[in-house]
C-alpha cells in the first residue's frame, strides 16, 4: 500500500505532465473577409516617441497612408477610460490638425454603424484593449469595420488601435477591466503584435519581463509568433500581404519572437524592412 507521501507525490507527478501537455483550445476563425489591392493600415506602436508630443513624430508615416489626400477621419475613442471621450477626441483633433485631417470622434454620432458606413477613414486610438473591443462589440461595428478597410478604406490604430489590427487582443499589455464577447477583432494581418514593446524587467523589481509574458504565449499556442513593436515603430499594410517597418530613423529595430525547439528564439527585424505577412509563422524567413 502507498503511503501519503507517495500517494501526494503522484498526484504532484500528474499534474506536472498535465499541466506540460495542455494545448490552446480551437480558436473561432474570424469570417472571410475580401481584401482589396488599394487596403492601406498603419498599426503604430505608441502615441508618443522618447520626448515627442502627442503623434506629432508619425507625420511621415500618416503621409505614406493617406499620400496627399486630405480626409475628414472617424475617430474611434472607445479605449480611453480614465477622461471623457469629448476630451479624447479634442486631443487627437489638435495633433492631426498639422498633417490637414478633420478628426471626429464616432460618440458625436446617433448610429454608430451608419458612422463607420460613411466614413472616409478611420482612426483608432490608445488605452485599455479590453474597454475598446467590448465597447466596438457592443456598438456592432467590429465586422462594419474590418469590411470596410479590406474594402480599401484607410485605417490607423495607435497602441490599443494598433493591437485590434492582429487578428486577436491576446497580446495586449492591458489589464482585462472588461469581457468582450470574443477575443477576435481586426485580423487585417495574420499574426500577433506586442505594443510599446520595452525588452527586459525594470530594475530593483523581481517582476516578469515581456519576454517571459511572450514565452508564455508562444508556449501554449505553438502555431503562432509575435512581434514586439518598440516605441515610435510602426507597420504598414498594403493590399493582401504587403509589409514595411516604419519608425524614426533612431528606432529600434523590431524584436520578432520565434517558436524554438526547446525554448523561444528571437530574431531582429531592422526599420524599412519589407516583408510578406504570411511568412511570420514558425519556419518562416524575410
Amino acid at each position: 500500500m502507498l503511503s501519503r507521501r507517495q500517494l501526494l507525490g503522484s498526484a504532484a507527478a500528474a499534474l506536472a505532465v498535465s499541466a506540460a501537455s495542455v494545448q490552446a483550445k480551437q480558436k473561432t476563425p474570424l469570417p472571410k473577409s475580401a481584401v482589396s489591392a488599394s487596403r492601406r493600415v498603419l498599426i503604430q506602436s505608441s502615441s508618443r516617441y522618447h520626448t515627442s508630443g502627442y503623434l506629432d513624430f508619425a507625420g511621415d508615416q500618416y503621409e505614406r497612408l493617406f499620400g496627399t489626400e486630405k480626409h475628414e477621419i472617424l475617430f474611434i475613442p472607445y479605449a480611453r477610460v480614465a477622461g471623457s471621450f469629448d476630451g479624447y477626441e479634442k486631443q487627437v483633433q489638435d495633433a492631426f490638425k498639422p498633417f490637414g485631417h478633420k478628426i471626429v470622434s464616432i460618440h458625436r454620432f446617433k448610429n454608430a454603424q451608419e458612422a463607420v458606413k460613411k466614413a472616409e477613414a478611420i482612426a483608432v486610438g490608445g488605452g485599455n484593449t479590453w474597454a475598446l473591443v467590448t465597447r466596438m462589440y457592443e456598438a456592432g461595428i467590429i465586422d462594419l469595420i474590418r469590411d470596410r478597410v479590406n474594402a480599401g478604406l484607410p485605417y490607423c490604430g495607435w497602441s490599443a488601435g494598433g493591437n485590434v489590427a492582429c487578428p486577436t487582443l491576446r497580446t495586449t499589455n492591458d489589464m482585462p477591466i472588461a469581457e468582450p464577447p470574443s477575443f477576435n477583432t481586426f485580423g487585417f494581418i495574420p499574426f500577433q503584435t506586442n505594443p510599446h514593446f520595452i525588452s527586459g524587467g525594470t530594475a530593483g523589481l523581481n517582476n516578469e519581463t515581456r519576454e517571459d509574458r511572450l514565452e508564455e504565449f508562444l508556449c501554449y499556442n505553438k502555431d503562432e509568433e509575435v512581434i514586439g513593436l518598440p516605441e515610435g515603430t510602426a507597420l504598414l499594410l498594403t493590399g493582401e500581404h504587403d509589409i514595411e517597418v516604419l519608425g524614426p530613423k533612431d528606432s529600434e529595430p523590431l524584436y520578432w519572437f520565434r517558436q524554438g525547439k526547446d525554448k523561444m528564439q528571437l530574431q531582429r527585424i531592422a526599420l524599412g524592412t519589407k516583408f510578406d505577412a504570411r511568412q511570420i509563422v514558425p519556419g518562416g524567413k524575410i
